[in-house]
């Protein structure tokens, strides 16, 4: 697969580590789309950066001089307190941005970053970020939609940590991410609503009594999604 529309005329560069770059940008189709237009020059800005679980770690309250896009693995993003407490605002997957909003306002992280699998990312200095927005009309486009997205998807989780029960909490995650032929675990049912792990499988084990739930070696199947909709307007 030819990577750009576009023909380059290739100076003298980093051959193996542009080719690298080229490489890890066409193994996700979804970041193939947002860097296609890209300059060149922003092209030999990038580096690919691997990492083993929780090996990658941003801090809320700190500046980095790099921004990342995603390309492979999984990214948790939480607000941290003193006391140890934390919440979980999203889980990024490939295809999304990390430390943008803090690139373009020149601000420290407002959350904290960790990743929960192996990840593949592409960095970029800030500032070459900043030009990226400025050059590529097509990649700003992007950029926005992937800021709303966020912004409304974050809107989401606020309501159902404000508004919701643990048990409402989990119960429209379930409804929401499963169907008949998926499966979660635990872990990734904390990192969806505001409560400890001892909530969680307390509400778990009630569910899985109540036989709307069945876990299997740690694996959560939803078995009866009507009884478990008719739970949740019950607690209204």
């Amino acid at each position: 697969m030819t990577i750009f529309s576009l023909s380059y005329s290739y100076r003298e560069v980093e051959f193996t580590v542009l080719a690298s770059v080229y490489e890890t940008i066409q193994s996700n189709s979804k970041v193939y789309q947002l860097v296609k237009t890209a300059p060149l020059e922003i092209l030999e800005k990038m580096t690919v950066k691997r990492y083993d679980t929780q090996q990658f770690k941003l801090a809320q309250g700190s500046q980095y001089p790099n921004t990342y896009i995603l390309v492979a693995g999984e990214v948790k993003v939480y607000l941290a307190a003193e006391t140890g407490k934390s919440v979980v605002l999203d889980i990024y997957q490939p295809g999304m941005f990390i430390g943008e909003q803090e690139a373009i306002v020149a601000q420290p992280y407002s959350a904290s970053i960790i990743n929960i699998s192996p990840v593949t990312l592409l960095q970029i200095p800030n500032a070459d970020f900043r030009e990226w927005t400025t050059r590529d009309h097509r990649f700003a486009n992007s950029l926005i939609y992937n800021l709303s997205a966020q912004i409304y998807h974050l809107t989401k989780r606020t309501e159902r940590y404000s508004l919701y029960s643990t048990r409402q909490q989990i119960g429209v995650y379930l409804l929401t991410d499963l169907t008949d032929q998926t499966y979660i675990t635990r872990e990734q049912v904390t990192y969806r609503v505001d409560t400890s792990l001892r909530n969680v499988n307390r509400v778990l084990k009630q569910l899985a009594e109540l036989g709307i739930i069945e876990i299997t070696k740690g694996r959560i199947r939803l078995i009866d999604r009507q009884k478990l909709q008719q739970l949740i307007r019950i607690e209204d």
